[in-house]
């Protein structure tokens, strides 16, 4: 009978000791989640980085093309002022000239349109990269809400060490109690009991506040990974 008593004991602190490390393992493989997601979303960031780098080579090949056709721009001025001085020589091929001349004009013409065309380009790459610079800045955002999430989740697993630390300290001052029986070290094994309830207490307290914001933090992160999904089924 007194063997039957002291198992039951036992058994209790062992599926204490069960619940407690399965409840270790959903945290690693929680923290193993959001690990994930931090690689994902640094992949994220790395393609962002590459589109932005794509987007400054494009402008840098614009602008070497807007340079060119500004010196054929200035070329053709000169050619124009040379023109108008052989016209003033040469009245005899003033016809020649002028029909020159409107080759010229359209020629031009032609070049400001493509100019127009480029301008109308850039500002669709600028328009670009202020997009690229909002998702950045979103992306940040989400970065430093899972970074608080992480800290959360270090401190629930904080919490959860006071209250196996705190089982622990009243399961060996039980056993030192019953073991001993009452003596001088009896408020020694008592110290460590209520250190332990002590300890255990502040635990749960925290661990329960804890879990309250580790919900709320959930639900964001549910939200932003749908509306990552969602962007993903856009083609954003």
């Amino acid at each position: 009978m007194a063997e039957g008593q002291e198992r039951t004991p036992s058994n209790g602190r062992e599926v204490e000791l069960r619940t407690l490390a399965q409840t270790l393992i959903e945290l690693a493989n929680e923290e193993n989640r959001l690990t994930g997601n931090l690689v994902g979303l640094a992949e994220m960031r790395n393609d962002l980085a590459g589109r932005r780098t794509m987007a400054a080579e494009q402008r840098t090949s614009m602008a070497e093309e807007r340079t060119r056709l500004a010196r054929e721009q200035t070329t053709l001025g000169g050619r124009s002022t040379e023109l108008a001085e052989q016209r003033t020589r040469l009245s005899e091929k003033r016809t020649e000239l002028a029909r020159h001349r409107t080759d010229l004009s359209e020629t031009r013409t032609t070049l400001a349109d493509d100019r127009t065309d480029l301008a109308r380009q850039r500002t669709g790459l600028s328009e670009q990269r202020t997009t690229l610079a909002q998702d950045r800045t979103d992306l940040a955002a989400d970065r430093t809400d899972l970074s608080c999430y992480r800290t959360l989740l270090a401190r629930g697993r904080t919490e959860l060490a006071f209250i196996r630390t705190g089982l622990a300290f009243v399961a060996v001052g039980l056993a030192l109690m019953r073991y001993f029986g009452l003596g001088l070290w009896t408020i020694a094994d008592g110290s460590l009991v209520v250190l332990g309830a002590a300890s255990t207490f502040f635990g749960v307290k925290r661990f329960i506040l804890t879990t309250k914001y580790e919900r709320r933090f959930d639900r964001e992160l549910r939200k932003f990974l749908v509306r990552e999904l969602e962007m993903e089924a856009r083609g954003i």
